[in-house]
Order: structure tokens, then C-alpha cells, then sequence
């Protein structure tokens, strides 16, 4: 079962902003931005390419981000970068707005704590079909409303 990734507006304003600035610039206004540029960067076609790949990996987050949960393993997938998690590492599950880096875009998160000391928080659109489907697979994951 596939939870795509709930989306925060001032989160997704930042996200397009910035890859934006990354692709279109570089592109139409060659001049602009020289002065910050390293110098490494001083050919124009290694400054389109070099920003507008990070310009296109942050629209790659954008449109990528997700978490599936197929037989016994959780697969988040943030933009090209990707975590499985055997469900029967998970001890808890718990609600967060930890506005730290993760991979989520929202500050609405879950917090799931699995392995020795491992966690990872993400942001599924609907989080309690979402641990609903955890707890089925392993009924010892322990949440915040069976504490």
C-alpha cells in the first residue's frame, strides 16, 4: 500500500522557489549570480548543467516522496534517496512536528523508532490508515494512543 507524502504550503513555496532559482536562472540570465559563483563554475555551460541538476533533484523530492508498505518492509522514498525498514524493527510509532530534516514535507510527522537506536520521522497523508497498516503486520509497535 503506497501513502504519498502530506505537503506543508510554506514548505512547498520554499521547494519550488529554490529549484526555480536553480534551473531558470543559469539558463536566461547568464550574468546574473557571476559574482558568487566559484570559479570553477566560470563556463556557462557547467553552471547550467551543475545548478540545474539541483534544481531538477529538489523537484525530483517534490514529486518522489512517498512510503509503501508491501509485505513485512516500510520503503520510504525521498526524491532519489531510499530507506527500507524491516516492520518488525519497529518498536513505536509517535506523532511529531519536529521541524528538523527528514524525509517528509511537512512538519506533521511520524516518528518511528525501529532497530537498536534508530528513527526516521516522515509525513504520510493519512497517518492513522497508515499506522493501522503497521500495527497489522506487527502488533507490537506501540503508538501514542496505546500508551
Amino acid at each position: 500500500m503506497y501513502f504519498p507524502s502530506k505537503k506543508d504550503l510554506w514548505l512547498s513555496i520554499i521547494y519550488w522557489l529554490c529549484a526555480l532559482f536553480f534551473i531558470i536562472p543559469p539558463i536566461f540570465f547568464p550574468n546574473f549570480g557571476v559574482w558568487i559563483s566559484p570559479s570553477f563554475l566560470d563556463k556557462q555551460w557547467i553552471k547550467i548543467i551543475t545548478l540545474s541538476l539541483i534544481g531538477f533533484c529538489l523537484l525530483w523530492i517534490w514529486f518522489k516522496t512517498g512510503y509503501s508498505i508491501k509485505k513485512d518492509v516500510l520503503t520510504i522514498q525521498y526524491g532519489p534517496f531510499r530507506w527500507k525498514i524491516k516492520i518488525a524493527d519497529i518498536h513505536s510509532v509517535t506523532e511529531t512536528k519536529n521541524p528538523f530534516t527528514d524525509p517528509a514535507l511537512s512538519i506533521d510527522k511520524l516518528e518511528i523508532n525501529y532497530g537498536k537506536f534508530k528513527t526516521i520521522a516522515i509525513s504520510p497523508k493519512n497517518k492513522t490508515e497508515f499506522i493501522n497498516q503497521l500495527r497489522k503486520q506487527n502488533l507490537n509497535i506501540s503508538t501514542d494512543k496505546n500508551k
